[in-house]
């Protein structure tokens, strides 16, 4: 998955799309995610540091974060090759 080339992602979780104009405020979790995303991290690095970091189990992570996946999608946030590959 790849941060498309129009997204401005500010420091403080201000997401800009200049294709379509829209704009988005992510939480410190959401702004966190999406660096990672934009870092071209694996999911197994993202999931890892994700479950050392924050108290949560893997199944509820995994099921936020491919929601916030297809919320980036859905979006125009992100572009993916394959449709069954989230990260």
């Amino acid at each position: 998955m790849k941060i498309t080339e129009e997204i401005k992602i500010s420091d403080n979780g201000f997401v800009f799309n200049s294709k379509t104009g829209d704009s988005f405020n992510l939480n410190p979790l959401g702004l966190e995610l999406i660096k990672q995303i934009a870092n071209d991290k694996d999911f197994d690095i993202i999931r890892s540091e994700m479950l050392e970091k924050y108290d949560i189990d893997d199944l509820t992570f995994e099921k936020d974060f491919y929601e916030f996946c297809a919320l980036l999608k859905h979006h125009q946030i992100t572009l993916q090759d394959d449709p069954l590959n989230f990260v």
